[in-house]
């Protein structure tokens, strides 16, 4: 369906601007560019889409995409490459824009091939390849956590005895957490190596790193025509019976503001040593108790989920707005974000693989008791009878969101939430 384009006040003329594929949580992104009034080509990716259960016919977005073209599967990089060429000969394309991990590369391949300015492809693809970014970064003396691509149990075993238990363990190229294990002991290891051929996440090998600790927060920063600009700070809490699993997380950070600064200073000088060039990154952080800032991952993209729509909530305006602006390549003129609230999610799923339940229970007493404070509360079971117990962000099955001008309130919030969602489920959930 095909909206009125408005004008823009701002000397920017209406441009084209396409999305490889979607998500339910940056769909708003299609309604930020047709504000702006630029023309909206979607390329759909059917097999993404069925992975996460999300269906663009009934999305309120695809009202705001004026053309769609479908692909099975847009990771299929020549399949990929023939519908933009298509595209970009029937209207030349001005701007990319892809959230999601598997495309961020190939979309970086084809904008370089037929010149429209994106993220610099040789250095997402080394971004996306863990031990290859910490061999960069440590190549500009800002990581010297130790880690190595191992093959199996051995190699592993000796890596942790020069190091120390625990460490982590986690696909060499992967997100969403998923493969991801903090291992205390050797039997442990050997246990997550045996089940390692059988994961589909690790097929591009093995990493082992030395464990960081302290605390867990991402930088958010957009990058354009060579000026940073800071977004914003959250803190990220884990499961602590499978460290690896993301919780939740709160924006911005519970921290101080010499610590905010440190923070993105390091984000800055990883994003920078990198060559990334143009776009919106999110960089995980582990801030240790010494007050350094140690790399845990860098994502050549956007942040996930319902993060942007966390960053909205707690006061910092439309980001989805900033991130089409930034991949039309405009100047963008920002000072650092200020934020009036803390907004918290908190995911769950299944401790342990349960039955499935009959239906999803009455959740009005949430908002009833708990008013403006509480923003969203979904559950949706996956398909089949049994749900299977969760060790990754794909296995979450609840999600609450939560908005307060206290962050331990907000924090409070969510918890009790989850808590008390869990106990009408009558399920263990992580939490």
């Amino acid at each position: 369906m095909t909206t009125a384009a408005t004008h823009r006040e701002d000397g920017y003329a209406p441009q084209h601007v396409v999305f490889v594929t979607w998500k339910a949580g940056n769909a708003p992104a299609f309604e930020a560019a047709k504000r702006l009034g630029h023309h909206v080509t979607l390329i759909r990716s059917l097999r993404m889409e069925q992975s996460q259960n999300i269906d663009f016919e009934s999305s309120p977005y695809a009202k705001y995409v004026d053309r769609v073209h479908v692909l099975q599967d847009a990771t299929d990089i020549e399949a990929l490459r023939r519908r933009i060429h298509a595209v970009h000969a029937e209207r030349p394309v001005d701007g990319f824009v892809a959230t999601v991990d598997a495309l961020v590369v190939p979309v970086a391949v084809i904008a370089e091939e037929i010149g429209v300015p994106f993220t610099d492809a040789r250095a997402a693809e080394a971004a996306k390849q863990k031990d290859r970014c910490r061999d960069v970064l440590a190549a500009a003396g800002l990581d010297s956590t130790r880690h190595a691509v191992v093959t199996g149990f051995d190699e592993a075993a000796a890596f942790a005895a020069r190091t120390g238990y625990p460490v982590v363990v986690k696909p060499a190229r992967g997100s969403g957490s998923e493969g991801a294990h903090v291992v205390a002991d050797p039997g442990e290891l050997r246990a997550v190596l045996a089940a390692a051929p059988a994961a589909g996440a690790y097929r591009t090998g093995i990493l082992v790193e030395e464990y960081l600790s302290g605390r867990f927060v991402s930088a958010e920063i957009g990058l354009a025509h060579g000026r940073f600009l800071r977004l914003a700070v959250s803190e990220r809490s884990t499961w602590d019976r499978h460290e690896a699993l993301e919780t939740g997380t709160t924006i911005p950070a519970g921290i101080t503001p010499a610590e905010h600064d440190r923070v993105m200073e390091y984000a800055e000088a990883v994003v920078g040593a990198m060559g990334l060039r143009l776009g919106i990154f999110h960089v995980e952080i582990m801030l240790g108790t010494d007050g350094r800032p140690r790399l845990i991952e860098l994502n050549p993209r956007i942040m996930g989920s319902c993060l942007p729509n966390l960053f909205r909530l707690a006061g910092g305006g439309d980001i989805f707005d900033l991130l089409v602006r930034i991949h039309l390549d405009e100047r963008i003129e920002r000072g650092p974000t200020e934020f009036t609230r803390y907004a918290t999610v908190r995911w769950f799923g299944a401790v342990d693989a349960v039955p499935r339940p009959r239906q999803v229970p009455d959740l009005g007493w949430a908002a009833a008791e708990y008013g403006a404070d509480l923003h969203a509360l979904t559950v949706r079971f996956p398909d089949g009878d049994t749900i299977p117990p969760c060790r990754g962000n794909l296995g979450n099955f609840g999600e609450v969101q939560v908005v307060h001008a206290d962050r331990a309130t907000s924090i409070r919030i969510a918890e009790d939430i989850v808590r008390r969602t869990a106990e009408l489920l009558g399920m263990e959930v992580t939490r």
